[in-house]
């Protein structure tokens, strides 16, 4: 199955009237510790033994001290602090090590399942050391690695598995103050590729942004990012610290090393331009399909807000299903016609909201395939927008119903999908397709095979 997100222009044969639009990710709740701010990148969760787990750094607002800290939830929305002997303490980090990720390790054995890396600067060299513990529980943590070789990098970045790969990926920075994105990959977490760049600031950014970190977790095939911009810098001659704000936007991925960035604007709609940051570095999917996003956020500008140990709070969003980007349509009708797919049969499913839309679907191969090596711009006979059993509202899969009757008939044939729309929004189309560029479309109708022969 295929899910077409993002609706990069490439994949596109058509697009008038749409404007490519973020979706609206919801703060549906505010996690808040009594005891500890959360200033800085985190948190992580996970679901274990029928509750939500959510571990994060915080620092103590009396006496300044970072610890690791655990917090518990039924709906993986509201959180309560989970104290074991009266403390929700679950490792001091009293000698300067920050959280770079932590992760569960599916091919681990029980009593190393969850990995933790941290990482510790070293002042005299001016080196980050980063090493690796390991947990049966989320609760205790015994040394797995000590040093993990070549690193030299902040915290702030991501782990997740890459199943093109079939390993683990690292998403980080290559050095102390490089602020940039990288990748190494590992199978076991001792040993490691070289680090290679794959992205970081460029001329569309705004003046003096760079790019500070990313996490990224898979999703319907693909692997979402959340690019960290340390972006309204003021011009100095001074090192980029303070005061700078921190926002996510999104990049996606299709291998987990070559990342693609969106639009260049906050992904989380309650950044006003204002002193603050937001660590995005958390996603994870309910049980409807809807989208959890885990935010440690901040009031406060970089800089300040580590020497203001008070402010910090943890936020969750909910975004709806494949709610990444969304093509929007005004008052006037807007039309997207994809490129071609192969179809493989079955409901083909349209993420939208709109007052009125109608979908036509294109059949390239026509009644003589070998006459139509370049495709035709025809709709099926009982498949055109006519044909379509219109819709007005809001779902996550809207299924089209022809006079022609089931595009079933339609099955192993090269088809292109037109949706017309108005007061709306598009958000995905998920399907039996396989999408291919023109060549491979003229090479199928031509032999019936994609690949090169």
């Amino acid at each position: 199955m295929y899910t077409e997100l993002f609706f990069d222009d490439y994949r596109l044969l058509g697009r008038a009237g749409t404007q490519r639009r973020y979706g609206v990710p919801e703060l549906i709740n505010e996690y808040y510790d009594p005891d500890y701010s959360t200033d800085y990148f985190s948190p992580w969760v996970f679901e274990k033994d029928g509750e939500t787990v959510m571990l994060y750094m915080g620092r103590n607002r009396s006496t300044g001290q970072f610890a690791l800290l655990a917090a518990a939830s039924h709906d993986g929305i509201n959180f309560s602090p989970l104290k074991r002997n009266g403390t929700n303490e679950i490792m001091p980090l009293a000698g300067g090590e920050e959280t770079f990720c932590i992760l569960e390790d599916v091919f681990a054995p029980p009593a190393e399942k969850y990995k933790l890396i941290l990482t510790r600067y070293d002042q005299k060299r001016f080196y980050v050391r980063a090493q690796i513990f390991s947990s049966p529980d989320l609760i205790k943590w015994n040394s797995f690695l000590d040093e993990i070789p070549d690193w030299g990098c902040e915290p702030v970045g991501g782990v997740f598995f890459n199943a093109v790969r079939q390993c683990y990926t690292i998403l980080r920075r290559q050095t102390w103050g490089n602020r940039c994105v990288g990748y190494c990959d590992t199978k076991d977490f001792k040993h490691y590729t070289p680090f290679e760049l794959c992205l970081h600031q460029d001329t569309l950014d705004g003046a003096l942004d760079e790019v500070y970190g990313m996490s990224a977790f898979e999703y319907a095939g693909m692997y979402i990012g959340f690019p960290l911009l340390y972006t309204d810098n003021a011009a100095s001659r001074k090192t980029k610290f303070e005061p700078g704000n921190i926002i996510p936007q999104l990049a996606y991925s299709w291998d987990g090393h070559h990342f693609l960035r969106s639009l260049r604007t906050s992904f989380l709609p309650d950044y006003t331009g204002k002193p603050a940051m937001f660590w995005l570095s958390c996603a994870r999917l309910t049980v409807n399909r809807e989208i959890l996003l885990y935010c440690a956020m901040t009031p406060e500008a970089h800089g300040a807000a580590f020497r203001n140990h008070q402010s910090g709070r943890i936020r969750i969003y909910r975004l709806r299903k494949d709610g990444f980007i969304a093509l929007n349509a005004g008052e006037d009708e807007a039309t997207v016609t994809t490129r071609e797919y192969l179809y493989g049969g079955g409901d083909i499913c349209v993420n939208l909201c709109a007052e009125h839309a109608t979908m036509a679907i294109i059949d390239t191969c026509g009644e003589d395939p070998a006459s139509q090596a370049w495709g035709t711009d025809v709709s099926a006979v009982g498949f055109d927008h006519g044909d379509c059993q219109s819709f007005s509202g809001d779902s996550i899969c809207w299924k089209p119903r022809f006079s022609g009757g089931s595009p079933d008939k339609l099955k192993d044939r090269i088809i292109i999908l037109e949706i017309k729309l108005k007061n709306g929004a598009l958000y995905s189309i998920h399907g039996n397709l396989q999408p291919l560029t023109n060549t491979q479309s003229a090479r199928y109708r031509a032999t019936g095979v994609v690949s090169e022969i």
